[in-house]
């Protein structure tokens, strides 16, 4: 169907897809062969592949986080970096508006601008672009196999092959359409070379401060090191949150994948997968967190899901990350 853009919902096949069927959708989307004016379908793409450790039971993933991924992607590629999306760019003229009517200097990242600031502009971005163009475009793109949608209950639905296929690959797939969208700015953006695209794509979308995890953990389960167990000097800079499964192969912030450390020993672990003792004791700290009363906590929890978290850790280590790793 051409004008996929068009549709309000779309059904996804349940039939028994292979990986080789999966693989040749992705890279049709992503090359040449997929007729491509904006860079929104690698945007998509992106903002379900931080989305995956966010589904529900059924696999669904709610507009709001795939907006607010999606928001934050072309703010800090437009309004941070400056990169333009190309003179038709919907998104990038809502965003300079937006700029303008708040008075937000350029330079300034998505993360730094006030909470209200980035609901209102993720729910413009969501009316505006996403609901009109992208949803359907990409939908068909991948010939129905990756996602269904509804426009009306708000969802976007994976079903457990592509989940899997997404998770299993999603390091290959991520760099893949890094590379692609770095090559389609580059064209629009004669200024810059792939490389300084493809730099500064990389980690778009990385939180800068993780202070709001650290107090979490430091509040409900204390103010030592989870690897050695040694006790930390609270409030000081040598506290530091480390993602155990690394940032580098999750791409989201999950508090379920946070724990304290010191910040020699984080630098020393760098992108390696903790020895897999590490991971019983993960599973002993979430459960005791998601048993706690506070509200944010508990919505932080409520997805998490250990044989979920064992199977991110064995696809982390099939993308080649190092496992093994001890203080």
């Amino acid at each position: 169907m051409a004008n996929g853009w068009k549709l309000n919902e779309g059904s996804v096949s349940y039939e028994i897809i292979s990986e080789d069927q999966l693989w040749s959708v992705i890279v049709k989307t992503l090359s040449n062969q997929s007729k491509k004016t904006t860079t929104y379908k690698f945007g998509l793409l992106r903002a379900i592949l931080e989305n995956l450790y966010k589904v529900n039971e059924r696999l669904e993933i709610n507009f709001e986080q795939i907006s607010r991924s999606f928001a934050k992607l072309y703010w800090n590629l437009v309004i941070e970096n400056g990169f333009s999306q190309g003179g038709n760019s919907s998104i990038e003229k809502e965003l300079k508006a937006f700029q303008v009517k708040h008075q937000i200097p350029k330079g300034i990242s998505f993360d730094s601008i006030f909470e209200a600031q980035r609901y209102e502009i993720t729910k413009v971005v969501e009316a505006k672009v996403l609901n009109k163009y992208v949803l359907g475009a990409l939908y068909e793109d991948t010939e129905r196999l990756i996602y269904g949608f509804s426009k009306k209950q708000k969802i976007v639905v994976l079903t457990s092959g592509s989940w899997e296929f997404l998770v299993k690959y999603q390091t290959t797939i991520f760099k893949l359409t890094n590379y692609e969208l770095a090559k389609f700015l580059e064209g629009k953006n004669t200024e810059i070379n792939k490389n300084i695209a493809l730099n500064a794509i990389e980690n778009l979308t990385k939180r800068e401060s993780l202070k709001k995890y650290q107090d979490i953990l430091v509040n409900n389960s204390g103010c030592e090191c989870f690897y050695t167990e040694r006790s930390l000097a609270s409030g000081v800079r040598s506290i530091a949150v480390d993602h155990f499964i690394p940032w580098s192969f999750i791409h989201s912030d999950e508090l379920w994948n946070f724990v304290i450390t010191s910040q020699s020993l984080n630098s020393k672990k760098g992108s390696k997968l903790p020895a897999e003792r590490y991971l019983r004791k993960l599973n002993q700290r979430n459960q005791f967190l998601s048993s706690i009363e506070d509200v944010q906590v508990r919505a932080a929890m409520e997805k998490y899901r250990f044989t979920q978290v064992v199977k991110f850790y064995q696809y982390a280590e099939l993308n080649g990350f190092e496992t093994g790793w001890c203080p």
